[in-house]
């Protein structure tokens, strides 16, 4: 007898399941948290100009955050101020 001979007949196959993608593993690095799902302040933007220039954006920002009630932002942006300031008069 021949291998062929033994099988038994099980008649049609049966439907195809759809195929579904299994998700590929991530192997790379896992990305550190973001600093707004920290809770940690972002930094501020950039000002250009020259270090006078810079003083007096840095003291409108602070009257900015001082009238949207943002205190520490505008104590920040008075800190930033205070160094242009002192950046213009070469004691820095």
């Amino acid at each position: 007898m021949t291998l062929h001979s033994q099988r038994k007949s099980v008649g049609p196959m049966p439907p195809s399941r759809p195929h579904v993608p299994v998700p590929r593993p991530n192997f790379s690095k896992p990305r550190p948290p973001t600093a707004a799902s920290a809770g940690v302040r972002p930094s501020p933007a950039r000002v250009n100009g020259s270090a006078l220039q810079k003083q007096s954006q840095w003291l409108a920002r602070a009257a900015d955050a001082e009238r949207t009630g943002d205190g520490v932002e505008a104590e920040l942006c008075r800190q930033y101020a205070e160094h242009w300031f002192r950046v213009s008069r070469g004691e820095d």
